[in-house]
């Protein structure tokens, strides 16, 4: 019982930090997409760019 306990303890550790490692990929996604893409793109083609990427987002949804 002990062991389980010990591994389920671990399991948790691993997830936490899992967790934290992607929310600071996604802090950083956010920052480079918030000031860096705008400075060298339009935000004309941004919100085409975007819109695309949704539709193609929305038909995969609708095939599954």
């Amino acid at each position: 019982m002990a062991e389980f306990l010990k591994q389920l303890m671990e399991l948790g550790e691993e997830f936490f930090e899992t967790i934290k490692h992607k929310t600071k990929l996604s802090t950083f996604f956010d920052m480079y997409t918030a000031k860096v893409i705008p400075t060298f793109v339009s935000e004309k083609d941004l919100k085409e760019y975007y819109e695309k990427r949704m539709e193609d987002v929305n038909k995969l949804i609708d095939k599954l």
